[in-house]
């Protein structure tokens, strides 16, 4: 008689521990975006309050987990300039990142829960007045408050978008870095547009962003000269 055949043991295929490796990588990446969209970014009020700290205390890429924060101005200069942007034909209008901050306060109240956008999973995002830096230098910070609500479980995070403005005729913001509190998130193929869009989705109803959505089809060039934006309307 013949021996018995015995089944012969496969082992892990190249294919499967590719597979394996990618999968482990993928949670991997995500675990660690998570915990870095839960850790608080450092602020500062000006690119000398950052200098003076990295003199004392030396990190690299500090800018990659910090933001800075814009300040509010306390006077009501920002109305005139307002009208003029909103209503006046061709003319020029400076706004220092003060007065849009004071003009955003008054204007823009965080949204209701009730009009905000609820998916079926139960998640709640809700932005907060938007903040803004100006710095000829460094560009633009375009900071959004964001508390979201995961099944009644509320976190603040803090939406930060870097960026520029590009030339005429039909000027945009360009983000070129963009992370929820030190967590960095993608901007190529738009995603980081989208994830900004998303978010002021919560204001597009209201009468002052579609007021400034229509001023800013009349802008022909923006420039930044210090702490100033410089718009130059049609």
């Amino acid at each position: 008689m013949s021996a018995a055949k015995t089944p012969k043991e496969e082992g892990p295929t190249l294919t499967g521990i590719s597979v394996s490796a990618v999968l482990l990588a993928f949670v991997g990446a995500l675990l660690g975006f998570l915990y870095l969209a839960s850790v608080p970014p450092t602020s500062f009020k000006s690119v000398a309050d950052l200098n003076a700290y990295l003199e004392k205390k030396p990190e690299l890429k500090l800018l990659d987990v910090s933001y800075f924060e814009g300040p509010v101005s306390r006077s009501r200069s920002w109305e005139q300039k307002r009208e003029a942007l909103l209503n006046s034909g061709a003319t020029t209008v400076e706004l220092t990142a003060g007065e849009i901050n004071a003009w955003m306060l008054a204007k823009f109240r965080q949204p209701s829960a009730a009009s905000t956008a609820e998916d079926q999973t139960g998640i709640v995002i809700q932005p907060g007045v938007p903040n803004f830096f100006i710095d000829a230098a460094v560009g633009v910070f375009f900071n959004v408050p964001t508390e979201v609500s995961i099944y009644g479980s509320t976190h603040d995070r803090m939406m930060i978008a870097q960026g520029h403005f590009s030339a005429g005729p039909q000027v945009q913001f360009q983000i070129s870095a963009l992370r929820v509190n030190d967590a960095a998130i993608p901007v190529i193929a738009g995603l980081g547009k989208q994830l900004v869009q998303v978010l002021l989705q919560a204001y597009s109803e209201t009468d002052e962003f579609v007021a400034c959505q229509k001023a800013w089809e009349k802008v022909e060039s923006v420039e930044l000269v210090a702490d100033t934006i410089r718009l130059k309307l049609r």
